[in-house]
């Protein structure tokens, strides 16, 4: 059973959200600085289209599914 596209799209925002968060805190603590911060946090957005693309691959591949 394969997950709908919508589905993947919201399972994608959803974890880079996480790592947004993430990346900013932890930009935070090791800069100093919120411009620093926001870099890491811009940073981390890009591969939410490879993740997406990454998520609907997957869906096409049967292997260890029932």
């Amino acid at each position: 059973m394969a997950d709908k596209k919508i589905r993947s799209v919201a399972k994608t925002f959803s974890w880079r959200l996480f790592i947004f968060i993430y990346w900013v805190i932890f930009g935070y603590i090791y800069t100093g600085t919120f411009v620093g911060a926001g870099i890491l946090g811009v940073g981390s957005i890009i591969p939410l289209f490879f993740y997406y693309l990454h998520e609907r691959i997957w869906n096409k591949v049967k292997w260890g599914t029932n």
